[in-house]
């Protein structure tokens, strides 16, 4: 009883039928992890999927966070299909993708000429002198690998088209051995910081179950932004990465879409942000920071207060300019002026300060998914390659020529009408299809 089931799930596992339903599960799962964002905290799927306004009438943020669609890729629902897709694929292999190579490299004799009628093409070649010589020569010259045993012959050749879905199963598994190991050793996080500030990564957004946090140190050196027509066209930071005792290991300036990668992290450049500004009081020589506040969550502008004089003035900042505008404390504008200009008598502002938004990846699966797709691309193309046999008996005064092939019965045909042009050439005189 127990040997029955067993087969029976074997029976499933491998049927193409399941393994397409697993893949298109998969498929289905993954769609919906490109379109709801991932690992965002509860409050974000509360205000963006509201219970009262669930979206195609049932998404909303309570089935969201229940199936886990948040982080859909780390679910263990998710993971168990790839683990079942990986076992089918397994499965398949074994028992069918192997035992079909095997029986493609064994040479399988046809012994009567009744085995040829079932074959897409075959002739009937009378017999002459030297046709059993003629028949070897130009088969070996179309790249077939030829038995004999006395009056039988046997070919094959494109035996790579037999290894190719094998090798198409065992990239597939590649890819999801890696996905599996993304899922369980990975990190992401964020960090805010200002210039000239060294940090560790110590804020992480996501971490996988098996991840340990790397040790290093890095430092901010610089942050600029590069405007084109008034219009910030990209926003860059230079970074320095450093050992234990302080000494720069690497230095590199990032930018969006140009990370700098140290250990298989990827940091890249994310967001900025003015964090205040330093103002020297002249009278007393000496500098003082103030906060700057955003004017609003969408947009790129600060304000901040200076009192001088029980009289308060309101500076207001746009984008990472070197100008920024004066209004007084019944908000009439006053002027627009320069970093290093004194303001009033009292006070003149001497620089900005900006922080740079960055984020941590660490994906140690990357590379093996990588090469698990150009193995799939290659063995894919290499998979269609034509698997083609080939029969000669001879029997009296006859010779039984036949062929098959798995694709390109077109060219197996032109093969078989060239091979018997060749044979003619060679003053076959009689040649009669059956």
């Amino acid at each position: 009883m127990k040997f029955f089931r067993t087969r029976q799930i074997i029976k499933i596992l491998t049927d193409l039928k399941f393994a397409l339903a697993v893949l298109l599960a998969i498929a289905i799962a993954s769609s919906f992890g490109s379109v709801i964002e991932q690992d965002e905290n509860i409050l974000f799927y509360q205000q963006n999927y509201p219970l009262d306004k669930p979206i195609y009438g049932f998404i909303n943020s309570n089935l969201i966070l229940f199936l886990g669609l948040d982080h859909i890729y780390r679910t263990w629902w998710f993971l168990l299909l790839l683990f079942i897709l990986g076992i089918s694929l397994i499965s398949c292999t074994i028992t069918r993708q192997f035992p079909v190579l095997k029986s493609s490299k064994d040479y399988l004799f046809k012994k009567e000429k009744k085995a040829f009628f079932n074959l897409p093409f075959f002739v009937n070649i009378k017999n002459n002198y030297y046709i059993r010589e003629i028949l070897l020569l130009k088969i070996q010259k179309l790249n077939f690998y030829i038995y004999q045993n006395k009056n039988l012959i046997y070919g094959y050749k494109g035996l790579v088209g037999r290894i190719s879905p094998i090798l198409v199963h065992f990239s597939l598994i590649i890819i999801l051995i890696g996905s599996s190991i993304g899922a369980f050793q990975n990190f992401k996080a964020q960090e805010v910081l200002p210039k000239g500030e060294f940090f560790h990564i110590q804020n992480p957004i996501r971490v996988g179950w098996f991840t340990k946090l790397p040790n290093i140190n890095i430092r901010v050196n610089d942050f600029w932004v590069e405007y084109e027509k008034k219009k910030i066209h990209q926003f860059y930071s230079n970074l320095s990465i450093l050992d234990n005792y302080g000494t720069e290991i690497k230095e590199q300036t990032i930018s969006v879409n140009n990370p700098l990668r140290y250990k298989n992290v990827d940091i890249y450049q994310s967001d900025w942000n003015l964090l205040g500004i330093r103002v020297e009081k002249i009278k007393e020589n000496k500098i003082y920071e103030f906060p700057l506040f955003s004017l609003n969550k969408t947009s790129r502008s600060w304000i901040t207060w200076i009192k001088d004089n029980e009289k308060n003035y309101s500076l207001i900042f746009d984008q990472l300019r070197q100008t920024f505008l004066v209004y007084d404390d019944k908000g009439n504008f006053l002027k627009e002026s320069n970093l290093g200009q004194i303001i009033n008598q009292e006070y003149r502002v001497c620089d900005i300060l900006p922080s740079t938004g960055l984020l941590l990846k660490y994906d140690p699966s990357i590379g093996i998914i990588y090469f698990g797709f150009g193995l799939l691309m290659v063995t894919t193309g290499l998979s269609y390659l034509p698997y083609t046999q080939l029969w000669v008996f001879h029997q009296h005064k006859n010779f039984w020529l036949g062929g098959i092939t798995n694709r390109g019965k077109i060219q197996l045909e032109i093969e078989f009408e060239n091979l018997i042009r060749y044979i003619e050439n060679n003053n076959i005189k009689k040649i009669k299809k059956l």
